[in-house]
């Protein structure tokens, strides 16, 4: 492994410590740098030269993990992936995720359009566009009676011999007969635009629908992976945990008012504990980022943990020397 920092200093080995770096180098630009193309243009950035990384480094590329409470489960699926293990279910899974990520990909193009159209579909849309359609369809209720009334009225001068009153009703009728014509189209256009919608809001909510059983059918598959990676590989995680005892960090932290017994199980519920014993089970060939203080140095952690080793302060930027 080659390390180049910003300031041109370089820095090579299996092992590499940047916790006491002045330029204060933070854990997410080397992760970033690790995983960087190693064609892209890195002058005057942090660069990295190592291997690719390969599966199961997405979860296991730092410690602390990028996941807060890291389950067994999870750690020991990323371990299985990095050996090349395959669980039972994992054809299954790999088609549910493929019609997830379709399905998904569809979903965004579909919402991609007009923000108009994007809202027709709300609850906010259809009572407007069901709002409109009574409206309409009460205007229109009206308007067939007024011209009932007034053909009435019309018969009624002509009989009467009332040519002007006759005139004057058929006028006000023709008005009338438009304004129905009118607001019939309207309440047409209004009924289309309603059922549009509708089916609009039908196929939104079966999308959504198949999206929640496919999200729960691919966390089933996981669950099951999980238990498979946990059942499979869970003696060795409990013998890494075990050697973890062995290092200054847990006896001091045991030794701490504050800290915890050094058994494995008390180890297990600590999710740096986890973490480290599952990059140590790990078939890892790129650096693994550490700002957690298991370990007196970089070498230290690099011999322990089996992996090239880059060493940062925690996050927020103190001097890393206490235990956990």
């Amino acid at each position: 492994m080659r390390l180049r920092l910003p300031d041109g200093s370089v820095h090579e080995g299996a092992a590499i410590d940047l916790a006491g770096d002045s330029l204060a180098v933070g854990v997410d630009e080397v992760v970033a740098a690790i995983r960087a193309d190693e064609e892209a243009d890195a002058t005057g950035a942090l660069r990295i030269d190592c291997p690719p990384p390969g599966p199961g480094h997405d979860r296991l590329s730092r410690v602390p993990v990028s996941k807060p409470t890291p389950s067994r489960g999870w750690l020991l699926a990323a371990v299985g992936r990095s050996r090349g293990l395959r669980s039972p279910v994992a054809d299954d899974l790999d088609r549910l995720e493929a019609r997830l990520a379709e399905h998904r990909d569809r979903a965004a193009e579909e919402s991609a359009g007009d923000e108009r159209e994007r809202a027709d579909t709300s609850a906010a849309a259809l009572r407007e566009a069901r709002r409109r359609v009574a409206a309409a369809g009460a205007d229109e209720s009206r308007l067939r009676e007024r011209v009932a009334t007034l053909r009435g009225r019309v018969n009624a001068h002509r009989d009467a011999g009332d040519d002007e009153a006759t005139a004057a009703a058929r006028d006000e009728l023709v008005e009338v007969a438009t304004e129905l014509s009118e607001v019939e189209t309207e309440r047409v256009a209004a009924e289309q635009r309603l059922s549009a919608l509708e089916r609009a809001a039908r196929s939104e909510r079966d999308s959504r629908e198949a999206r929640l059983k496919l999200e729960d059918a691919v966390e089933n598959r996981r669950r099951e992976a999980r238990a498979q990676f946990a059942a499979e590989l869970g003696a060795e995680f409990e013998a890494a945990l075990r050697d973890l005892e062995s290092l200054p960090a847990a006896a001091e932290s045991a030794d701490s008012p504050a800290g915890s017994s050094s058994e494995s199980s008390d180890l297990e519920a600590d999710p740096v504990a986890r973490a480290l014993a599952a990059v140590r089970l790990a078939d890892l060939s790129a650096p693994v980022v550490l700002s957690c203080g298991w370990f007196s140095d970089a070498e230290a952690a690099a011999n322990w943990l089996g992996v090239p080793v880059v060493r940062c302060r925690p996050s927020d930027g103190r001097a890393d020397h206490t235990g956990r």
